[in-house]
């Protein structure tokens, strides 16, 4: 169950508020919980781990404003909201940025805590080298995923391998892209050998495993062969004569997952999603996702709003299931979908439930069919839904209709705004589309597909009901349908955003996007909404849009990281 491990971080954050303030008082600490004798034996040592997860399942990470940052502003989404706090969505955001600051902040959290871990950890205690090893991996692993993050969206970063201890640690210039991905190579290498296998009886739900190792190696490669943002002529000479041997790693990596055998996809696109909803674990198609467990009564804040801020509109008395719809379901993404694909009506809702005052009562409507409605909603993380949709669809307006919820509430009472919905980090049908783009050589080889190519692409097609692929296999025309396929299956898991950017397509496809939007018949030039949706393409700017800005707090502190 996801409370697995935020139960142990109810205990490491109580440890870290004894231990923690040392640096800021005159007196020693009486506290026996030092960093040189933290983890004296295993329990410790699992509470740390515990603590390392935490870091990324807060409301300044993947629990909430991240999550703006990484899926605002594609051809998926864009929001309706015309307010500063949703700027960053829109491309209208400096070095000030809050969101931008939080996520900086928070992934190198958590690369301190794994520094600090690697130091301290103690092999005295475990009773293998091995078993020390698969400690160290977990840690290992998450400290690549912060770095990947970081060299993604803000590309040079300070790459810090030991411990901060003092305001001199913080001065330290920005590494090469290619030198922080080598390490995030380095570090997913060790957890992919030394990490258990999920269907091991020891490995714990929610923690990194073998397989998501190999996945995120091969996401890595596609990134290092594709297109790379602002880099500098050192740099550049360094990636491009030799960018086609990365596609080849990834296709190797993901053919390590594919020939184990033992992940595969669910049959059912819904019946995967829901299991996100119902707090449980399909381990056979999700091999790595951040957990939550709804800790509000113990007044902890560690839950995320994945299907609130970006969940199907219910709003008004009722708790539960409350959802703001933030983040809208693109025109694009309407329109790459044909009628028969299953995943259409799941991941794009097309209904909402406004509660009335005056009558004291719920209307609910459905709007499938007209994408620029305000509240035309990403479905895949949805709350609830209509008991009777066939009658909502023919009525198109009803009040007070029966509604059924697919989120588990248990502990979610305190707050509405907050669910227990785990983030998808990295699924099989996601192995599968990075299989067949490393097969053709990403965007820039000269591969035309293969048999093997199209297989994993055939299966992510035919269970959502799709026929087998029957276009041609020319590299180029291949290479689009995976870049639609993408769009179709992974849309809002916070994957389009960085996809769109390695394969040098972002401003192109904002473009289409804002094009869609004026085709569509209820388009209109005076509505508030249709003009804060071409926001994200009207602000756009390649020349400074591809890679996030410095925090100013972080040059300020740090003046070897020069501002940008």
């Amino acid at each position: 169950m996801k409370n697995n491990i935020t139960k142990l971080t109810i205990v490491f954050i109580s440890i870290l508020a004894l231990s923690g303030c040392s640096d800021y008082l005159e007196s020693e600490s009486k506290s026996a919980w030092k960093e040189e004798n933290f983890y004296s034996n295993k329990q410790q040592a699992n509470i740390a781990i515990a603590g390392i997860y935490s870091q990324l399942s807060n409301d300044q990470l993947y629990g909430n404003s991240f999550n703006v940052l990484i899926e605002g502003g594609t051809d998926e989404t864009y929001t309706s909201d015309g307010g500063p706090t949703w700027d960053e969505a829109k491309y209208n955001f400096n070095s000030s940025s809050v969101p931008i600051k939080n996520a900086w902040l928070n992934f190198y959290s958590c690369i301190h805590l794994v520094n600090q871990f690697e130091k301290n950890l103690k092999p005295s205690i475990y009773s293998t080298v091995e078993e020390y090893n698969s400690v160290l991996a977990k840690a290992y692993f998450m400290r690549a995923f912060c770095y990947f993050n970081l060299a993604n969206w803000f590309g040079p970063v300070p790459l810090r391998l030991t411990p901060v201890t003092s305001q001199k640690d913080n001065i330290l210039a920005a590494s090469p892209v290619l030198e922080v991905y080598q390490q995030v190579e380095k570090d997913f290498l060790f957890a992919a050998e030394h990490l258990v296998h999920a269907n091991n009886a020891k490995y714990l739900p929610g923690e990194p495993n073998k397989m998501a190792a190999h996945g995120m190696l091969a996401r890595l490669y596609l990134k290092m062969g594709g297109y790379q943002p602002y880099l500098s002529p050192v740099e550049a000479n360094c990636y491009l004569p030799n960018n086609q041997q990365y596609f080849k790693k990834a296709q190797d990596q993901c053919e390590i997952v594919i020939n184990d055998g033992w992940h595969q996809l669910n049959p059912s696109y819904r019946a995967h999603f829901l299991t996100y909803l119902q707090d449980k674990y399909d381990l056979k198609e999700s091999l790595f996702e951040i957990s939550f467990g709804n800790l509000e009564a113990t007044g902890l804040h560690v839950s995320g709003r994945l299907g609130n801020i970006n969940g199907v509109r219910f709003f008004g008395t009722a708790d539960i299931p409350r959802g703001f719809c933030k983040i809208n379901a693109s025109q694009m993404l309407y329109n790459k979908y044909p009628s028969e694909d299953l995943r259409r009506t799941w991941n794009i809702a097309g209904f909402a439930n406004n509660y009335t005052t005056s009558t004291s009562s719920y209307t609910m409507t459905y709007f499938f069919d007209n994408p620029l409605n305000q509240y035309y909603a990403p479905g895949k993380f949805r709350r609830w839904e209509p008991k009777n949709l066939d009658e909502l669809i023919v009525a198109t307006r009803l009040t007070n209709a029966e509604y059924v919820i697919l989120n588990n509430t248990t502990g979610s009472a305190t707050d509405p705004n907050f669910t227990s919905i785990n983030f998808p980090i990295l699924r099989y049908s996601d192995i599968l589309l990075m299989h067949a783009e490393a097969c053709i050589g990403g965007k820039e080889g000269t591969l035309d597909a293969s048999d093997k190519a199209i297989n994993s692409l055939n299966l992510v097609r035919l269970r959502a009901g799709l026929d087998e692929y029957s276009g041609s296999l020319a590299h180029k025309d291949f290479f689009d349908e995976i870049v639609d396929e993408r769009l179709r299956e992974l849309c809002f898991e916070g994957l389009r955003k960085q996809d769109l950017i390695r394969w040098n397509l972002l401003e192109k496809k904002l473009a289409e996007n804002n094009l869609a939007i004026k085709a569509s018949a209820t388009y209109s030039d005076s509505n508030v909404f249709h003009q804060t949706y071409l926001a994200a393409g009207k602000n756009f700017d390649k020349t400074k849009h591809l890679l996030l800005p410095y925090p100013i707090q972080e040059t300020q502190l740090n003046t070897a990281l020069i501002p940008r």
